[in-house]
């Protein structure tokens, strides 16, 4: 399965349960980046105070670049502005507005879209395709889309899930509005590699170089029949992945220097490069790229979720695998079952909240199926608060470098669905109970739940966490979480240059320092820029 079908052909699902984790040391006077602790400050031994003791080969990854425009500038706003009322839209709750919905997103392209105060019923699917379009309501307290069909009704997907169940592909992916397509990002000539790399390396060889500084490259990686990629994104520890077939793995740079064949990039390699994975490398240049929807309120019918692979396609927003820079932001989410589904690079959601009608629930208690869910690169979701329970509040899947940050909710759980995700981090977050922080699903034939790097940092929760001993991998971190029976679990750290075995560090949330690590690392990189 080539990586940007991951949203082609999303993993059935079923469900387990698993744990992490991490080790520190240190008390030092309070300087760093973000909250400060509420306890005595420690620090981690795989960051110290600043990311003295972090390097390129950590095993503990960089998360700097998450998010729009990797953190470098704000949202670029275009200056025309159309309004959905100049095509006829009512806002009355009463009327269709479906059709003048769909010439605002069709004529407003590349334009600020507004959506001003109202109740707006729509019937349809809608999609966004032309960058640099904003779409964007009063706030989410007085823009409301009210969708009155849902997805499955409206473009049916008959699908089965792993264990041959039937259900809808609206179940795990799809939504009401779409942004951007489905596609490889990579454009040109594809350049092939000469040399092989190590993870943590910044340069590459080419086998020639029409590259010059600036420039933005795609680099791509393809398994042989061994299927020794998925082997070493595993660390050997891959499980069963006899369902995961041509598997593909990429990483975005921008070059920073050219010698003769050899280009300097501006951030390590996730991955080694060795040469039976026929790394190539092509120009980034994804089919939309600057587009976001903002001050909003999905709000779905007041009806009882009912279960498990019984969706209908309630989803509000899917951001395709070619798109780049894109965001939601300001957004409120009601009755859904399923919250965005984000493919793609340098993506960022912020500030979205998840509701439900007590009618909504079932009788489980849930709400709906996936909350957040990350197929893409090097994205971001910040500032996220989940007042219900979704099966799986959020999701990594495939993903790749994602991010997870300031974010609180009833009993949050940290869903690893199989296939192969790789370094994502998850950072200052309130789970509420903690009563199934590491619960974690996907079909049993598609790799262990995790690949190497998954981080979680300063996990505050009610109730102490298990170690998450089903996720299957030993290669994953665990610093500033409620887990006192953990150490038990651990033994000896290995180095902290070590990509494999288990890392925790028993310090607790209150007191480690930085709260957030992806803020850190990005303030770091910064400032190094800077001093260059």
């Amino acid at each position: 399965m080539q990586k940007y079908h991951f949203l082609k052909q999303f993993p059935k699902l079923g469900i387990g349960i698993i744990t992490f984790a991490v080790f520190a040391v240190g008390v030092f006077p309070t300087v760093g980046y973000g909250q400060e602790p509420s306890g005595q400050p420690q620090f981690s031994r795989l960051w110290g105070r600043e990311g003295e003791l972090w390097s390129p080969q950590s095993r503990l990854p960089d998360f700097s670049l998450a998010g729009y425009r990797r953190g470098e500038e704000p949202y670029r706003i275009p200056r025309e502005r159309v309004s959905v009322r100049d095509f006829g839209a009512k806002g009355d709750g009463k009327t269709d507005d479906s059709a003048a919905f769909r010439e605002a997103f069709e004529k407003g392209g590349g334009k600020v879209i507004e959506i001003p105060p109202g109740r707006y019923l729509l019937t349809g699917l809608f999609s966004l395709t032309a960058s640099h379009t904003i779409v964007r309501g009063a706030g989410p307290d007085r823009t409301v889309l009210v969708f009155q069909v849902p997805g499955e009704r409206l473009q049916p997907r008959p699908a089965k899930t792993d264990g041959n169940q039937p259900t809808t592909g609206w179940s795990w992916a799809g939504g009401l509005i779409s942004i951007g397509g489905r596609g490889w990002p990579g454009t040109g000539p594809e350049i092939a590699i000469t040399r092989e790399q190590i993870r943590g390396d910044d340069r590459l060889r080419l086998a020639s170089n029409p590259f010059r500084p600036g420039d933005e490259i795609i680099l791509r990686l393809r398994d042989d029949p061994e299927k020794s990629l998925l082997g070493y994104l595993y660390r050997g520890q891959p499980g069963n992945i006899s369902g995961l077939n041509a598997w593909q793995v990429a990483q975005v740079f921008r070059i920073e220097q050219v010698k003769g064949e050899e280009v300097i990039l501006d951030r390590p390699l996730r991955f080694d490069v060795q040469l039976r994975w026929k790394p190539i490398v092509q120009k980034f240049s994804p089919g939309v790229t600057d587009v976001g929807i903002e001050g909003i309120c999905f709000d779905f019918p007041v009806e009882q979720y009912q279960g498990h692979f019984r969706e209908v396609g309630w989803n509000p927003i899917e951001i395709g695998s070619n798109a780049a820079h894109c965001w939601l932001r300001d957004i409120v989410i009601r009755n859904a079952d399923n919250g965005p589904f984000v493919g793609g690079y340098f993506c960022t959601i912020e500030q979205i909240r998840f509701q439900a009608d007590p009618e909504r629930l079932s009788q489980g208690g849930y709400c709906g199926h996936h909350g957040i869910t990350f197929f893409g690169n090097d994205c971001l979701c910040r500032d996220f608060t989940f007042e219900c329970r979704f099966i799986h509040d959020v999701t990594v899947q495939s993903a790749i470098g994602c991010v997870f940050a300031e974010g609180k909710g009833v009993d949050i759980n940290f869903d690893h669905h199989r296939w192969a995700p790789y370094e994502n981090l998850f950072t200052d977050i309130d789970v509420g109970r903690g009563s199934r922080v590491f619960a974690s699903s996907g079909g049993g034939m598609r790799g262990n739940h995790t690949a190497a790097g998954a981080t979680f940092w300063c996990i505050r929760s009610e109730r102490a966490v298990p170690w998450p001993r089903h996720f299957g991998i030993d290669a994953i971190n665990l610093v500033g979480v409620k887990s006192p029976l953990a150490a038990q679990e651990v033994g000896l750290l290995p180095s902290p240059e070590s990509s494999t075995g288990r890392w925790f560090e028993p310090i607790p949330p209150e007191n480690i320092y930085p709260q957030n690590l992806w803020e850190a690392q990005k303030a770091r990189r910064q400032k190094l820029q800077k001093a260059k």
